[in-house]
């Protein structure tokens, strides 16, 4: 068959129609993935610019609240007051065969708080009692061997001083207006020079609590609290949130845990006083052991002592030893109802006497159902 200019073979024609196809195919394709992946906008958007180091965002301040403010202010204010006691004591060394061979020496550790800036210094009777050799250590690492002024075994407490002037003070405030729950910051040595100045925060867990310290002896009137009180903390002071000192850390209860005990500050400031004015009387006994009752344990009371309290409250004497009630004629069983005149109101939280060598004490009692009356006069507690 003859071929006609300007006419093609059919081979060329195909090839030419099948890359026309596949480049249309091709460009369908991009179309898509343009659409459906993102990969347009990938196109179009530059490049985030990296910040420069200098951009960098502020690290977030860390934010004190109130109570840790009001910690820390306390801390700062009345840490330099707070010392180290160190105490030296002579301990007999004895032998089975030949008896006493000599004494050992034996460190003792406590704290303790200036309150007058001429060195004089409040802590508990119980870190200094029998010291041969006392050392107050400052919180700046000073140190200076301290005198025993005066002491108060019968509330524990005892004043010390070192020589100088100008030293860093805490304030006194009140202790006549706790509140349960309020703050309380306790600062002290416990364990030793390794952590010394150490700082516990609780609250005020309970007021006017007793503690029983020997068979007829025993700290009245105390405040009790869940800041921590560990060995060696004794002595050192007990604080408000203004950073007054409330109460005198003197001891805690082994078996639990939260349980510490302050001396009043209230009570602790007048027998500092008393002593550096060479005013203090000595503590004084009558010589009976007893046990205040109300509603709540007499019942126990007479099924234990196997007896009839013949009042609804008051003081079952159980002991009486030799003194002015024994030679007033008292007896175990005797039930006190009224004391100088005051009726007996406190049954069970009644927190005590706090008897002066020469105080006179009147007493009403029963002794079965028979009313009679009594005048004792309290003698130096041995």
């Amino acid at each position: 068959m003859p071929k006609f200019r300007g006419e093609y073979p059919s081979s060329r024609i195909s090839l030419f129609t099948l890359l026309l196809t596949a480049a249309f195919m091709g460009g369908m394709l991009i179309l898509l993935a343009v659409r459906f992946t993102g990969l347009g906008q990938a196109l179009v958007v530059p490049p985030a610019t990296p910040q420069k180091e200098t951009e960098k965002e502020p690290a977030p301040v860390q934010i004190i609240t109130d109570y840790e403010q009001a910690t820390i202010e306390v801390v700062n204010r009345v840490g330099p007051s707070v010392v180290m006691i160190t105490t030296t004591t002579l301990v007999e060394v004895k032998d089975f065969f030949f008896g006493l061979v000599g004494y050992q020496p034996v460190q003792g550790l406590g704290s303790g708080v200036i309150f007058r800036q001429d060195g004089h210094i409040l802590t508990n009777y119980h870190v200094i009692e029998k010291a041969e050799e006392i050392i107050v250590v400052l919180s700046d690492g000073r140190e200076f061997p301290a005198k025993l002024v005066g002491a108060d075994p019968n509330n524990d407490l005892a004043v010390l001083k070192i020589e100088g002037d100008n030293y860093p003070v805490a304030k006194f405030g009140s202790s006549a207006d706790l509140r349960v729950g309020q703050l309380a910051i306790a600062i002290g040595n416990p364990i030793g020079e390794g952590l010394k100045n150490t700082v516990t925060a609780g609250v005020i867990s309970a007021v006017n609590r007793s503690i029983a310290t020997g068979e007829k002896s025993a700290l009245r009137d105390l405040i009790q609290t869940d800041a921590s009180i560990n060995p060696g903390n004794s002595g050192g002071p007990l604080l408000n949130s203004r950073g007054e000192v409330i109460g005198i850390n003197t001891a805690i209860i082994k078996d639990a845990q939260g349980i510490g005990f302050a001396i009043p500050i209230d009570k602790a400031r007048e027998i500092a006083d008393l002593i550096i004015k060479g005013q203090l009387r000595r503590p004084g006994a009558i010589g009976i052991s007893y046990v205040p009752f109300d509603e709540s344990n007499k019942k126990l009371l007479e099924q234990r002592y196997r007896i009839k309290l013949p009042v609804e409250q008051g003081f079952l004497i159980t002991r009486v030893y030799t003194g002015p009630a024994a030679k007033a004629g008292l007896k175990a069983g005797d039930v006190i109802v009224a004391i100088n005149g005051q009726e007996i109101k406190e049954g069970a939280n009644f927190t005590g006497l706090d008897l002066k060598a020469g105080d006179r004490v009147t007493m009403d009692l029963y002794r079965g159902n028979r009313k009679f009356k009594v005048e004792i006069t309290a003698e130096p507690l041995e």
